[in-house]
């Protein structure tokens, strides 16, 4: 767990929306920034515009269970932001699963096959 930090400051927020590459799907948007550092660090967002605070709340329960499961496949040295749009909140646990691990793949940050084995 030691290479996982979450993204806690306003300022780590925008330093990955402005510098960041940006993938997004019609559930959610991922910031992808490279950095120097040998650890993960991942941020949630999920705006008012969603819905009332019952169905952002479980948006991001969805991402932060999907992003659980997909952790060991992802490469350190990167800080991750994910924004929930307004259709994730239809999502099943499967579907909000296959939908991140998709936008991650389309963003290359999944480790190759033989890298899982450490």
């Amino acid at each position: 767990m030691q290479d996982l930090e979450k993204l806690k400051k306003r300022s780590e927020f925008q330093r990955a929306y402005h510098k960041g590459k940006k993938y997004w799907n019609q559930y959610f948007v991922i910031y992808v920034l490279n950095t120097d550092f040998n650890l993960l660090r991942f941020g949630i967002t999920v705006s008012k515009k969603v819905g009332k605070s019952v169905q952002r709340n479980r948006v991001k329960r969805l991402i932060r269970e999907s992003f659980r499961q997909l952790r060991p496949k992802i490469k350190k040295g990167y800080d991750l932001v994910v924004v929930g749009r307004t259709p994730a909140t239809q999502l099943t646990a499967q579907e909000a699963h296959i939908a991140l691990a998709n936008l991650f793949q389309r963003a290359a940050i999944f480790k190759r096959r033989n890298q899982n084995r450490k």
